[in-house]
Parts: structure tokens; C-alpha cells; sequence
């Protein structure tokens, strides 16, 4: 137990233990903590949050502190020429020593029509908008997630069908040399089943390597090694009506459109409140050591309305951008609802098809392996040659890595119908069945 332990541990460290027997929904859950997209998603939330805290600054009193020195390399002084108060000019020192000022300032904004609203309303939107986004790159991923997974199922039925082939040509392949050691068959049919089996050979090194590329597709979506060869079934498609209506009410697209259109419709309302009067108060203390001032700390207080006149017309454009925005989004939320409708119904349509298939695919591989049972037989009685033979191996080989493709197609089709529809919920109840 502790030398398996160990070895276990070693084989870890080094970085080859693969992830063996999973499935669609474990390594799904596994990209929501480990995919770099997702995590960035969740920083840009988190950075959203921290603009909504920042908004909320615009109710709260600013307070400013300054301190300063005041020095000086020669006395100040006051002259008052001749001929004032004397017949000389008199000089009177101001200022011989340096000295220290500072004030304390709070100012609060007391009502500007509506702009501090606006503000932290927009960055709550923003905050919105982010989660959204969380949710769309979610979405992204698990469709990323999909087609990767269905690639790597395909490849791996296609394996499955070749390696079968490969053992029945190689099979008959020592049949046939032994047929013609006897003379009952021509060396073609000897060199027929060869260039077979090479070609069998062939094709399973190079499905052998894309079935490695898909595990390493797989590894950057879901952070950890996944072994592609033993990829679980997906599940057998649900319920799929309705998936239209779904995606309509819960595709992020429509939501991020909709709250772009807040968000401009807002900012417009911010600018439309830099055009009014703003009041505020003030509060300010100040403390000097100059000894020249007769009060060196003093406290005083205002009220005040404050209106910029003229901006050569910036903020009017500024503010007339922005509802042209708004009035944008509002077309490409209709175009984007329009091209949701025409993505899921099309995959509704590939569905059906695939249904369809599927049924005729499976009666096409049970043609296919009763022909090369049948050509098995006709070959042993010298009824054919290893051409036919051949053709019934290709044949079923063909076949059966059709119906497992287009199963799995099916499969997949179903769960995609979901991931365009669902809503991206934390614990996906959808996924569970």
C-alpha cells in the first residue's frame, strides 16, 4: 500500500497523472474554477463592486488638509516714499520671520439636480453588467467545453472502429497467407490485405494523435489533465422544447444590451446635470503662525450655488452622443434577439436531423456488420475474393464509426441546445439531468 502511495505521488510530482473517467459535467465544474477566462470574469465582477463602493463618495463630505512653509531670504518690508508723512522715506518691516499656515477644508454638495444619482446608478449597472458578463464567458466556455469534448468523443469512436478493422484485417490477412501458401488464392489478395492493414495502421497513428491534441484542448479549458481516450458518453438529450422562448429570457447578449442602454440613458442624465446650478457648503479651518495676522486660527463657514456659463457647447454634444447610444442599443438588441432565434432554431433543426440519421445510420451498420459476417463466410467456401472482403471490412468499419459519430453529434446537440438556453446559475440544475 505505501509503494503504490509512493508511486502515485511520484508519478503527481511529475506532472503524469491524467484524469481518468470523467465526464462532461465534472470536467465542466472544474473549468469554473480553473479556466483563466472565467477567473478573469470574476476579477472584472470584483472590480465592478469596488466602482459601486467608489460611487457612493458623491454622498459623503470631501475633506482636504494643506500645510505650508512660508520662508523668506530677506525681510518684507513696506516703503513710503519721501515727502508723505517725511522728507525721507521710511521702511517698515511686514514680515522678518518665517512661518507656518494650515487649513482643514470640507465641502459637501448639497443638490445638483440629479447627477450623484446617476452616477452610483450607473456604476450599479456596471456591477450588473459585469455579472453578466461572468455568466456570457460561463456560457462561452461550456460551448468551448463541448465542441472540444464532442471532438475528442469523435475521435475516439473513430479509434474504436479502426482498431476493430485493423484486428479482422489482420486476422483474415493470415488467412489469406495461409490460403495462398496452399495455392488456393493469388498473391494480389496477399498484397490486397497488406496495403489494408497499412492503411488501417495509418489512419489509427493519426487519430491516435488528434485524440491527443483534444485532451490538450481539454486541459486548457478545465486547468487539469484530462485523458481523451476515456471520456464518459454524454448524456441522452432531455426535453428540448421551449429552448427558443429560454434563450430569449435568459441570453446574456440581450441583458448586456439592455443595461448598456441604462448606462447611457444615465451618463446623458449626468451631463444634463452639469447644465443646472450646483449648491454646496464649505467648512474651513485655518491656522497660521504669522505674527503679523491679528486672528492666527480662525473658523469659517459657507453656503454656496456654483454654475459653469459656457463650455463651447461640450457637454451639449457629450450629452447628445449618448442618448444616440442609447438609441443604438435598443437596434442591436433587436438584431441580436433576431440572430438568438435564428442560432437555436438552427441547432433545432440539426436535432431533428440527427434524430433522423441516427435511426438510418444504425440500420446501415447493421447491414454492414450481417455483410461482412456473411462475406466471412463466402470467403472461407472460396465463394469470393479478398476484394470483397476488403470492401465488407471497410465497409463495416465505415459504418459503425458513422453511427457512434453521429450518436455522439446527437448527444451533443441536445446538451448545446441547453447551454444556448439555460440560465447560468451557480449550481446549473439543468447539467444534472
Amino acid at each position: 500500500m505505501r509503494k503504490t502511495t509512493l508511486l502515485v505521488f511520484l508519478l503527481w510530482v511529475s506532472g503524469f497523472v491524467p484524469v481518468l473517467g470523467t465526464d462532461f459535467a465534472s470536467l465542466f465544474h472544474a473549468s469554473l474554477g480553473n479556466n483563466l477566462q472565467v477567473q478573469a470574469s470574476r476579477t472584472g465582477k470584483a472590480a465592478a463592486e469596488s466602482l459601486v463602493k467608489a460611487s457612493r463618495a458623491a454622498y459623503l463630505p470631501q475633506i482636504e488638509a494643506e500645510a505650508v512653509r512660508v520662508g523668506f531670504d530677506k525681510p518684507v518690508a513696506s516703503l513710503i516714499p519721501a515727502g508723505t508723512f517725511s522728507s525721507q522715506a521710511m521702511i517698515f518691516p511686514i514680515m522678518e520671520k518665517n512661518f507656518t499656515n494650515g487649513r482643514i477644508t470640507l465641502d459637501y454638495l448639497l443638490f445638483d439636480f440629479g447627477g450623484r444619482r446617476s452616477v452610483m446608478k450607473s456604476a450599479r449597472a456596471g456591477e450588473t453588467a459585469a455579472d453578466l458578463k461572468l455568466r456570457s464567458t460561463i456560457r462561452q466556455t461550456a460551448l468551448d467545453l463541448l465542441n472540444a469534448y464532442e471532438g475528442a468523443q469523435r475521435i475516439q469512436e473513430q479509434l474504436q472502429a479502426l482498431k476493430v478493422a485493423r484486428t479482422a484485417a489482420r486476422e483474415h490477412l493470415r488467412q489469406v497467407r495461409a490460403f495462398h501458401d496452399e495455392g488456393l488464392v493469388a498473391a494480389s489478395d496477399v498484397y490486397r490485405l497488406e496495403a489494408l492493414v497499412a492503411d488501417l495502421d495509418a489512419k489509427l497513428a493519426m487519430a491516435g494523435a488528434g485524440l491527443h491534441s483534444a485532451g490538450r484542448a481539454l486541459s486548457r479549458l478545465t486547468g487539469k489533465k484530462v485523458d481523451a481516450e476515456k471520456l464518459d458518453l454524454l448524456p441522452d438529450p432531455v426535453d428540448v422544447t421551449g429552448v427558443e422562448e429560454k434563450a430569449v429570457e435568459n441570453r446574456e447578449e440581450l441583458k448586456l444590451l439592455d443595461v448598456s442602454e441604462t448606462v447611457h440613458k444615465l451618463n446623458a442624465t449626468t451631463i444634463r446635470s452639469q447644465f443646472l446650478p450646483q449648491f454646496f457648503a464649505r467648512a474651513q479651518y485655518s491656522n497660521t503662525t504669522d505674527e503679523f495676522v491679528y486672528n492666527q486660527s480662525n473658523t469659517s463657514f459657507l453656503v454656496g450655488v456654483k454654475l459653469k456659463l459656457f463650455d463651447g457647447f461640450q457637454r451639449h454634444y457629450q450629452r447628445r452622443s449618448e442618448l444616440l447610444h442609447a438609441e443604438q442599443t435598443r437596434m442591436q438588441q433587436r438584431d441580436a434577439k433576431a440572430l438568438i432565434v435564428l442560432q437555436v432554431g438552427s441547432e433545432m433543426d440539426r436535432f431533428a436531423a440527427l434524430v433522423e440519421r441516427v435511426a438510418a445510420l444504425k440500420q446501415r451498420l447493421k447491414s454492414a456488420k450481417e455483410n461482412y459476417r456473411v462475406a466471412r463466410l463466402q470467403f472461407n467456401e472460396h465463394l469470393i475474393s479478398s476484394v470483397d472482403l476488403s470492401d465488407a471490412i471497410t465497409l463495416r468499419a465505415e459504418a459503425d464509426a458513422g453511427f457512434h459519430n453521429a450518436e455522439a453529434e446527437w448527444r451533443a446537440s441536445g446538451l448545446r441546445l441547453h447551454l444556448l438556453s439555460e440560465n447560468m446559475e451557480e449550481d446549473f440544475p439543468w447539467l444534472a439531468n
